[in-house]
């Protein structure tokens, strides 16, 4: 029984209460802050990624045009005249469309044919050959297309003609990797300002599905290797939610389960109607909950993982 003192005031039971909720609140805070981090070092990591290849490819695309400008000095030394000039850019245009759709070839194919038209270049006297038959199978020029070109150009500009070819692709190549790149982060920051529904209110109407979408590209880090099914019911109202929320109850429901899926797995997402209420259930592939436990989860910070591990909730 509490004591009571003599200004009527309970001394045991709710100071020790105080105490308790006062270490709950701060072990909540503490998971809070951890589990933050956590998300922050990986969406750093994805936005580190296509910052990286951006930065890489620009680079690379300015050697590219440094060596388109010297090599149209020299065709024009050659006398190249505005059909052949044409015919050039236009074969460029066409090989850079035909690079984009182009099937990945397995090893032994690509380097069987790196080797075909590396003998070919080598055969026609051209230098760099081997530099230049990488682009050329990427592009999937065949022996008839470069016979083409040797009916067109002189001895003399052949090389110089194929050499402004290959950059010629290089450098498109590198715009796509920019653009793709600079997309992708764009992605992500409207993925990061739609999941902390910056510059909203905290309460409002909201698609369940908008969330879920964007809390799996926040996680996009640790889905490296698992399959996520998603079983939508698109004809789900919007509901009146605190949309930030919402968004971390669906962070530790598909981190945890990408635990469990051991990053293999496949873990699998469904949304439906029960009447009045929105159903949303996260399944993975994963071992499942012992026995033993199943009575103890949920328990507040009961976990079965190691200290540093998981987000404890």
């Amino acid at each position: 029984m509490a004591s009571v003192d003599c200004f009527g005031v309970s001394t045991s039971t709710e100071f020790e209460d105080t105490i308790e909720l006062e270490r709950e609140r701060t072990a909540q805070y503490l998971e809070k802050m951890a589990a933050l981090g956590k998300l922050s070092a990986g969406l750093a990591h994805e936005l580190n990624n296509p910052a990286a290849a951006a930065r890489r490819a620009a680079g690379q695309l300015t050697e590219s045009v440094n060596k388109l400008d010297q090599l149209a000095i020299q065709l024009g030394r050659h006398g190249l005249d505005g059909t052949k000039w044409t015919r050039l850019q236009r074969m460029a245009e066409e090989l850079s469309l035909r690079t984009a759709r182009q099937m990945e070839l397995g090893p032994l194919a690509e380097s069987a044919r790196e080797d075909t038209l590396t003998g070919w270049l080598e055969e026609r006297g051209i230098n760099d050959a081997r530099e230049l038959a990488p682009s050329f199978v990427r592009a999937a020029i065949d022996q008839d297309a470069l016979d083409a070109l040797c009916r067109e150009f002189s001895t003399d500009s052949l090389g110089d003609a194929l050499a402004w070819l290959s950059q010629s692709l290089a450098a498109r190549e590198m715009l796509g990797v920019m653009g793709r790149s600079t997309a992708r982060i764009s992605d992500l920051l409207n993925a990061v300002k739609a999941y902390s529904f910056m510059d909203q209110a905290a309460e409002q109407f909201v698609d369940i599905h908008d969330g879920l979408e964007n809390t799996l590209t926040i996680l996009g880090h640790r889905l490296h290797g698992v399959t996520v099914i998603r079983d939508f019911d698109r004809r789900l109202p919007a509901v009146r939610v605190f949309g930030s929320g919402l968004n971390q109850v669906w962070t530790n429901l598909i981190d945890n389960a990408i635990d469990a899926a051991n990053g293999t797995g496949t873990v699998q997402i469904r949304t439906s109607r029960d009447e009045r209420h929105i159903v949303v259930e996260v399944a993975d592939d994963g071992t499942g909950i012992p026995a033993d436990i199943q009575s103890r989860i949920f328990e507040p910070f009961f976990t079965t993982k190691a200290h540093g591990e998981g987000i404890g909730l």
